[in-house]
């Protein structure tokens, strides 16, 4: 073999040992989240006309698969309570009624659209940035009175996410679940009196909750 062939077999060689290595020190991209989230619920209808009236505790966990930097699908699974007082005679909050709780147990799908591209900070990527402001909508259910009623709800939110490291990440999100029924409480003085439930959708019970949350 000539001097001139093994010069340029060795370039080569180098050549191909550098892309390899610029390449093994990319960072790769975490295509699935697991996490933990917890925070206050609270919940808008026949008891309660304003937001942040008794506010009870709500956690879950969520799974995701990224699909690109901008595009996710959540699903989400969480537990949490809403609370009232009775209803007067005429179906409204009685300040001085006794206090009642209702348990639900909320699962849903929602696609998740980030406003900024997301991932770890890739120096081969300017673009892509380690925080971003997101929304997001979908479908669920609520199981509640003791798992003996399902109310199908909206999910629509926003939120904020950062990346701590390559695997653990944080995020803060307001959710809102507009549900199609007016049958959260578990009192006969404000729920469905009329047996008309659902089919005014201007007379739906609404669950908000302002959570954080870790994910791997």
């Amino acid at each position: 073999m000539h001097n001139r062939q093994r010069k340029v077999i060795l370039c080569l060689f180098v050549v191909l040992l550098c892309a390899t290595q610029m390449y093994a020190q990319r960072v790769s991209r975490n295509r699935l989240e697991m996490g933990l989230q917890g925070g206050m619920m609270f919940y808008i209808g026949d008891a309660h006309p304003r937001m942040f009236q008794d506010v009870r505790e709500v956690y879950g966990g969520e799974l995701s698969y990224l699909f690109n930097h901008r595009w996710s699908l959540m699903l989400q699974g969480g537990t949490g309570r809403i609370a009232g007082r009775t209803a007067t005679e005429h179906g409204q909050p009685d300040p001085q009624g006794e206090m009642w709780t209702n348990r639900l147990v909320d699962i849903d799908v929602v696609a998740r659209f980030n406003f900024l591209p997301f991932g770890i900070s890739d120096k081969y990527d300017l673009k892509v940035k380690p925080y971003t402001p997101y929304i997001f909508a979908g479908f669920g259910l609520a199981m509640h009175d003791n798992f003996n009623r399902f109310t199908p709800y909206v999910p629509v939110g926003v939120g904020f996410r950062w990346v701590c490291s390559q695997h653990v990440g944080m995020f803060v999100a307001v959710q809102n679940n507009i549900c199609f029924g007016d049958n959260l409480e578990p009192v006969p003085g404000y729920d469905n009196i009329h047996e008309l439930n659902g089919s005014n959708p201007l007379n739906c019970d609404m669950v908000s909750t302002i959570q954080f949350g870790i994910v791997f």
